[in-house]
């Protein structure tokens, strides 16, 4: 009898083992839509309103673009992610929301020469926002993120590369932005 029970569990520990390692190695592209269904049943009300908020804020210059309506249309295997930086019990503090979409061709005008174009196929977009969550209040880079407003993420990483508003690459990171409003339309 106790023999049965410990094949049984050790049956149990080797099928948790192998669902974790196979979680891990997954690409992206299969592992990030997973993460947020994980993050959304075990953390539901956290999860809804920053990621809810976040996705409902729209891209600057486009005017009624969201987040959410850009990545969905243009991309592959949209998921929105979380990250906790400094949280405490009730879920205030500094969290990193990600949103990552697959299979993007994205295409526009280079700074360095008038001819030229910048193309990138079968990108992975991601899109990073530094939040801080106080009560209700959600606040992107110290400006507050409401529904049906203007929010500018923090960061734009198309493949390997990564724009961010306010440095040298603020044109590229408007343009991408742009790109994957046009999408949207």
């Amino acid at each position: 009898m106790i023999n049965k029970i410990g094949r049984i569990i050790l049956g149990i520990v080797i099928i948790c083992g192998l669902a974790v390692g196979i979680y891990y190695i997954l690409p992206g592209q299969y592992k990030n839509p997973l993460t947020a269904k994980l993050q959304e049943s075990m953390d539901g009300t956290n999860y809804n309103a920053l990621i809810g908020t976040i996705k409902a804020t729209t891209i600057p210059k486009n005017k009624g673009i969201t987040y959410d309506a850009a990545m969905t249309k243009a991309t592959q295997d949209a998921a929105w992610t979380y990250k906790k930086i400094s949280v405490d019990d009730a879920g205030n503090g500094t969290y990193d929301v990600y949103c990552d979409g697959y299979k993007y061709t994205m295409t526009f005008e280079s700074d360095d020469n008038d001819d030229s174009m910048i193309t990138r196929t079968n990108a992975h977009i991601r899109l990073v926002f530094h939040v801080k969550k106080d009560g209700s209040t959600i606040t992107v880079d110290s400006k507050e993120a409401v529904k049906g407003e203007k929010c500018t993420a923090s960061e734009l990483i198309v493949d390997e590369d990564s724009y961010k508003p306010g440095n040298k690459d603020n044109t590229y990171f408007q343009k991408g932005l742009n790109a994957l409003a046009s999408a949207a339309k």
